[in-house]
């Protein structure tokens, strides 16, 4: 009894000891979801890591691009090659400039006569608006508004052939343009750039470069206090010249007198400097004819010109007379009796006032030259000239006869 008691005791032991151990193929099934194919993917990307990392080493490649533009942006170097531009002084060499054909020979005994009838301009011819200013910026370098070319304020003077730039002694005087130099001193006699000794006192002169329909041109500085060019210097625009003074018969205290000279190198051979000036930027230059009914011109006939809408904070009036009849010139190419240059942009009056007064309203454009006509006008009263040998204009300062110091 006690050992099938035993025996049943130990065949359950056994049973339950054989239920508490653990089944191998459990076992195995319970790691197949964790292969070392799971961990080989997840490794996978570090391969394609390691390929996208040497593209984005490339930059260096885009880099060595940067390199190669160093090299063309430093070719500058050859531009450089402006020393070239440098070379401008053979090409400016006067002799080619200044072989034209010689001008024909002036006959000293003919007079100064004007052209008599001027019929209406149809065309308006190109302007030659060649020269710079010959005072810089830091002086006064606009033309005096009270004695400009052809007036003779009211007879107190003989005509200007001329315009007047006031500045103080010393005041550099520059080159309006390039060309020869062919006069450089004193006016004494014999010279005949004077219409009498020690007129212009120290004075230059320059032939341009450049000519107008073959005829020489010349440019004459008057009044001079130091002259710093010899003849058979070249210059360019811009060039100093020498300085402002008062010699000669510079009335009203130091300034340079400047005349533009067409054909020859004489006092009677001008035109009016405000149509030879450029501007000042944006700026425009005004010519006029007034003449009666059968075209003549008319001499001193008072003109004024006032602003009506212009392009400036302040308004314009200005006044000045037609040419006087006797010794200085229209430009062959407008046959004009007044002209005034820097006048900002924009409509003007333009008055005539002889026995009575006629007016023209006008636009002014900038850098151009604009033309306006006063015919059939009534003559004024016959001025009778002060005799031009007695007048104050002829009156020398006591140092223009000096030599003047390079």
């Amino acid at each position: 009894m006690k050992s099938r008691l035993f025996i049943l005791l130990f065949t359950v032991y056994c049973l339950l000891l054989t239920g508490c151990q653990p089944d191998p193929q459990v076992i195995i099934s319970t790691n197949t979801p964790r292969p070392p194919a799971v961990s080989v993917a997840t490794i996978t990307p570090v391969p394609t890591d390691t390929a996208t990392i040497t593209p984005s080493f490339t930059p260096t490649a885009t880099e060595t691009p940067t390199a190669t533009p160093i090299t063309p942006t430093d070719t500058p170097t050859p531009t450089l090659t402006l020393t070239p531009t440098h070379t401008l002084t053979p090409s400016f060499t006067p002799t080619p400039t200044f072989t034209r054909t010689p001008y024909p020979t002036k006959n000293s005994k003919a007079t100064h006569t004007a052209v008599p009838t001027f019929a209406p301009l149809a065309v308006l011819p190109e302007p030659h608006l060649w020269l710079a200013r010959p005072i810089g910026e830091d002086g006064v370098n606009y033309v005096e508004t009270n004695y400009r070319y052809g007036t003779t304020q009211q007879g107190k003077y003989a005509p200007h052939h001329g315009v007047e730039f006031y500045n103080p002694k010393g005041t550099p005087i520059l080159a309006a343009a390039e060309g020869l130099v062919v006069f450089s001193g004193p006016d004494v006699s014999p010279a005949p750039i004077s219409p009498m000794p020690n007129f212009y006192g120290n004075a230059v002169v320059v032939e341009l470069a450049q000519a107008l329909d073959d005829q020489p041109v010349f440019n004459l500085y008057g009044h001079m206090s130091v002259i710093t060019v010899k003849p058979g210097q070249y210059v360019r625009a811009g060039d100093v010249l020498g300085q402002v003074g008062g010699t000669g018969v510079a009335n009203g205290g130091p300034h340079l007198h400047f005349e533009v000279r067409v054909g020859y190198n004489d006092y009677t051979s001008t035109r009016n400097p405000e149509l030879w000036l450029k501007p000042f930027p944006n700026w425009g230059v005004l010519a006029g004819r007034v003449v009666d009914s059968k075209g003549n011109l008319i001499p001193l006939a008072a003109v004024t010109i006032r602003s009506e809408q212009i392009e400036s904070d302040s308004p314009v009036n200005r006044y000045l007379t037609t040419y006087a009849a006797e010794t200085v010139n229209p430009d062959p190419a407008y046959g004009e009796n007044f002209a005034l240059g820097d006048l900002p942009p924009g409509m003007y009056t333009v008055s005539v006032n002889t026995t009575k007064t006629y007016k023209q309203t006008i636009e002014i454009k900038p850098d151009q030259v604009t033309w306006i006509e006063f015919r059939a006008v009534n003559p004024p009263p016959t001025w009778t000239p002060t005799a031009i040998a007695t007048g104050t204009l002829y009156t020398s300062t006591p140092t223009s006869t000096a030599t003047p110091k390079p």
